[in-house]
């Protein structure tokens, strides 16, 4: 709902927005414990839960999931980040494509050293890039965005938490997906009931 609700408000106003989606290489089996640990301390966890988080993390190898917690990221004004678990997408608005193009590579660079410092690494080849617009003028849609310095793919629908964003923000896409998947599915149940 926060990607659907910022991308819609900022379509219906002519804007132009640009939706990056991060793969991130090993998610969180790859988590940098002293990372987290700061992160705590820094968001003033209890004592005991900190305590309880540290002892968790000596000596041993551990994979760290967050099933079902929701974190957003706070930036400028023109920029979105979501993370649920490990998909991580980030929304760029702008007046028009040159202006988010640059948003999205600065945003991106920042992103970049910011995984660095924190030994984290983005799959460049499974990260991707969409613009989104309902403009009817006739102007550039190919971009121009690099995560550590490789082009991002450009796609003209996106899959975020099983839902399959358009280019237009139309759902046209996604509703033919469910319909064929739930057509396999009565399919599946007609031979299982005639068994």
């Amino acid at each position: 709902m926060a990607v659907k609700q910022f991308i819609e408000t900022e379509l219906e106003k002519g804007k132009v927005v640009i939706m990056a989606s991060l793969d991130v290489k090993g998610a969180f089996d790859a988590a940098w414990w002293p990372a987290i640990l700061k992160g705590l301390r820094e968001a003033k966890c209890p004592r005991n839960l900190y305590q309880l988080t540290q002892d968790y993390f000596k000596d041993r190898r551990a994979v760290v999931s967050f099933n079902s917690s929701t974190v957003e990221l706070k930036y400028i004004n023109h920029t979105k980040a979501v993370a649920f678990a490990a998909d991580f997408v980030i929304k760029i608005k702008a007046e028009c494509m040159r202006e988010a193009e640059n948003i999205a590579n600065v945003k991106l660079s920042k992103i970049s050293a910011w995984a660095v410092n924190n030994k984290i690494r983005f799959n460049e080849n499974k990260s991707k890039v969409m613009l989104m617009t309902r403009r009817k003028r006739k102007e550039r849609k190919e971009t121009e965005i690099y995560l550590n310095n490789n082009p991002l793919i450009q796609v003209h629908s996106m899959k975020y938490l099983g839902i399959i964003f358009g280019s237009k923000f139309i759902f046209r896409e996604h509703i033919n997906y469910m319909a064929k998947k739930m057509h396999k599915i009565n399919i599946y149940a007609i031979k299982i009931s005639k068994a």
